[in-house]
């Protein structure tokens, strides 16, 4: 397999040679440059007694992918960019690579990297950070998977975590999904923000002022709202046992907003749009304070790894 510029370049003094044998030719003043923890490999080139053309030959126990993206994060911007890390496969060994040399501008670049990854990808994120004993980015991938149903798709990164991690994962859902069951009951924190609903800016949640039916499921300082508001709250409360995350009430902004103007009252569909992303953004907020409770105790499961061998292994 044939490498890409700059890793060609005449001026190269060294090769590096991957674990699947691509050779890089190397300057290795950059390497130098990037981290003093590259001398060892400075020092195996000049004892080298592999050579290519005239170039000492240091195998390395990294991939020519790995390779190539740490490489390039430590050669200067105007002969090569910094590596992008679109692949869940790079990011556990490019982390490696990164402690491994001490890189920890990489190692930064790598955990932002799997942050981008986890509003679509959370459970992955979570296995990953995990295995990496990235606690703070395992707390917030466990946060987004509250985005998604208890019961999550298998993933690939599924094998890096144990059943306890897991458990652990699916416990704190549920502990979250619970959390929130009072919201329905209790509805003194729809109230306190609006302390006075016969004010003219929240009659759009109370029946009376058109001929759109009322619900009695809630009542709002003892008054019966409409039922297109209940029924959104309804829906909204039965989501969140499964998806117990504001971005849960959020997502249900635009049916509301479509079935009201189907309706067709010209009371309830003025500033319908403005009145309900206002509420929804109410309701979101309360649901997120109220998970930001609930804890989850990551630090505990990752400081079941040890060292045995130079390895990181789990707790048997």
């Amino acid at each position: 397999m044939a490498v890409a510029p700059p890793f060609l370049h005449t001026k190269a003094d060294i090769i590096l040679r991957s674990s699947d044998g691509v050779d890089f030719r190397v300057i290795a003043l950059f390497l130098k440059l990037a981290s003093s923890s590259f001398d060892s490999i400075i020092e195996q080139a000049a004892q080298s007694n592999q050579v290519e053309g005239d170039l000492p030959v240091v195998p390395v126990v990294e991939n020519h992918r790995v390779l190539d993206i740490w490489l390039r994060f430590c050669y200067p911007s105007t002969l090569a960019e910094d590596p992008p890390l679109h692949e869940f496969e790079d990011i556990i060994p490019v982390l490696e690579a990164a402690r491994k040399y001490s890189l920890k501008p990489l190692e930064h670049k790598v955990r932002q990297a799997l942050k981008s990854h986890m509003e679509k990808e959370p459970l992955r994120c979570f296995a990953i950070a995990m295995r990496a004993q990235l606690n703070v980015e395992a707390t917030l991938a466990a946060e987004y998977t509250l985005r998604q149903s208890l019961i999550p798709e298998s993933v690939p990164e599924i094998d890096l975590i144990t059943a306890k991690e897991l458990l652990t994962l699916l416990t704190y859902h549920q502990r979250c999904s619970k959390s929130l069951q009072p919201l329905g009951a209790d509805l003194s924190w729809i109230t306190s923000s609006y302390p006075n609903v016969n004010a003219t800016e929240h009659q759009w949640i109370i029946s009376g002022s058109c001929g759109c039916e009322s619900s009695g499921r809630f009542l709002l300082n003892g008054q019966r709202p409409l039922k297109w508001w209940s029924d959104y709250m309804e829906k909204s409360l039965v989501s969140l046992y499964d998806k117990p995350s504001g971005q849960t009430v959020l997502a249900e902004i635009d049916d509301t907003v479509r079935g009201v103007r189907a309706i067709g009252c010209s009371r309830c569909c003025s500033n319908i749009l403005v009145n309900m992303t206002g509420f929804a953004e109410l309701f979101s907020r309360k649901v997120d304070t109220l998970t930001a409770k609930v804890y989850l105790d990551v630090l505990t499961l990752t400081t079941g790894w040890i060292k045995r061998g130079g390895k990181k292994k789990r707790k048997k």
